[in-house]
C-alpha cells in the first residue's frame, strides 16, 4: 500500500516541542474554563429548564466515561461472543448470524407460543385462540414456523447439540465452537456500538471528541508512514485519550464537587487542548526517534560511475601507460 505524503506534526525537538505545546494548552484552556463556565452561569440563571438539562446532561456523560471506557466495552464485546450461539445464515441486518438474538426477537414476537415439539408449535391457549379467530391463528402459526425453520436451518447443530452436556466437549468440539465466533464478530461490533449510542448524545459527545482528536494528527503523522497502519492505531490512540478525559473529569469533581456537580462536561471543553497535545505526544515522539535521511545534493548514484585514473590528465597527444601496469 503506498505511504501517505505527510508533512509530519513538528520537525521541533521534542523536549521544546513538549514544553512550548503545554503552556500554550494550559493558556488556552484557562480561557475556555473562564468563558465556559461564565456561558453557562448565565443561562442557567437565565433558564431553570437548561439548569435541569444541563444537570441531566453531566449526570449522563459521568455515567458514560465510567460504564462505557475501553475497558468496559471490551468485556461488552467479549461477553456477547461468549454468550450468544451464531450460525452461518444472516439472520438480520442488526444482528447478523446471532440465533440467540434471532430466538430471542421470535419469542417476544410470537409469545402464545412456548416451544416446538416434533415441528408442531406448543401454544398452551391454541383452542381458544382459534375460536375466537381462526384465519388470523393459521396466519401466526404460519408465519411462526417459517422463522422457526430459518433460524434452526443455519444453525452448527452437530456443534451445539449434544447429547452429553454434563463433560467437557473434546478438542474438536471446541475448535468449532471456536470457528462459530468468527461469524459473531460483526454482531459483537454492532453490540459494542449500540452500547455507546444507547449513552445518548453524552456518549456520541464523549467518543466523538476523542476520535476527531486523535484523527488529524495521526493522519498527519509520517510514523505510522502507512495509511493501513494509521487505521489499526487510530482506536488504541483514542482509547488512551478516553483514559485521559476519565482523568480529567473525576480530578474536576473531586476538587469542584462541593461547589457544584455539574462540572464533567466544563471539564472536558476546558481541556480539549490539553488532550490535543496528549494525543500528538506518542506520534511527535516516535518521529523524533527516526533519524532524517540527509538531503539529497543532486547526484544519481544509481548509474555507474566512469572510472577515472589518478593523477593529473593527460596532455593532447600524451600517451600514458596502462592503468595499473601492463
Amino acid at each position: 500500500m503506498r505511504s501517505i505524503k505527510s508533512t509530519g506534526i513538528s520537525n521541533e525537538k521534542f523536549a521544546p516541542w513538549l514544553r512550548r505545546e503545554l503552556a500554550r494548552a494550559l493558556k488556552l484552556g484557562l480561557v475556555l474554563l473562564v468563558a465556559g463556565g461564565a456561558v453557562i452561569w448565565g443561562l442557567t440563571a437565565a433558564s431553570p429548564a437548561f439548569e435541569a438539562g444541563w444537570t441531566n446532561f453531566n449526570y449522563r456523560l459521568s455515567g458514560v466515561a465510567l460504564d462505557q471506557h475501553p475497558l468496559a466495552l471490551a468485556r461488552t464485546f467479549a461477553s456477547r461472543l461468549r454468550e450468544s450461539e451464531y450460525g452461518w445464515t444472516p439472520l438480520s441486518l442488526g444482528t447478523p448470524f446471532n440465533v440467540t438474538a434471532a430466538r430471542e426477537a421470535l419469542r417476544r414476537a410470537y409469545p402464545e407460543v412456548t416451544g416446538v415439539f416434533d415441528g408442531v408449535p406448543q401454544v398452551p391457549r391454541g383452542a381458544r385462540l382459534r375460536a375466537a379467530n381462526p384465519a388470523r391463528y393459521e396466519l401466526r402459526t404460519t408465519a411462526f414456523l417459517q422463522r422457526y425453520r430459518q433460524i434452526e436451518a443455519g444453525r452448527f447443530s452437530s456443534l451445539y447439540d449434544r447429547d452429553d452436556l454434563f463433560s467437557a466437549p473434546n478438542a474438536n468440539v471446541k475448535l468449532g465452537l471456536f470457528v462459530t465466533k468468527i461469524f459473531g464478530l460483526p454482531d459483537a461490533f454492532l453490540f459494542t456500538a449500540g452500547t455507546i449510542l444507547d449513552g445518548g448524545g453524552a456518549g456520541v459527545v464523549l467518543f466523538g471528541t476523542v476520535l476527531a482528536l486523535t484523527a488529524m494528527p495521526l493522519w498527519r503523522s509520517r510514523r505510522p508512514a502507512r495509511t493501513w497502519l494509521k487505521l489499526l492505531a487510530w482506536p488504541g490512540l483514542a482509547s488512551a485519550l478516553v483514559w485521559a478525559a476519565i482523568l480529567v473529569m473525576a480530578l474536576s469533581a473531586a476538587a469542584f464537587g462541593g461547589l457544584t456537580p455539574n462540572t464533567s462536561a466544563l471539564a472536558l471543553f476546558a481541556t480539549l487542548p490539553l488532550l490535543s497535545v496528549i494525543a500528538r505526544l506518542p506520534l511527535h515522539l516516535a518521529e523524533t526517534l527516526v533519524a532524517t535521511p540527509p538531503k539529497w545534493d543532486g547526484t544519481d548514484r544509481r548509474k555507474p560511475r566512469p572510472i577515472v585514473p589518478p593523477g593529473p590528465p593527460p596532455k593532447p597527444g600524451e600517451t600514458i601507460p596502462p592503468w595499473g601496469g601492463a
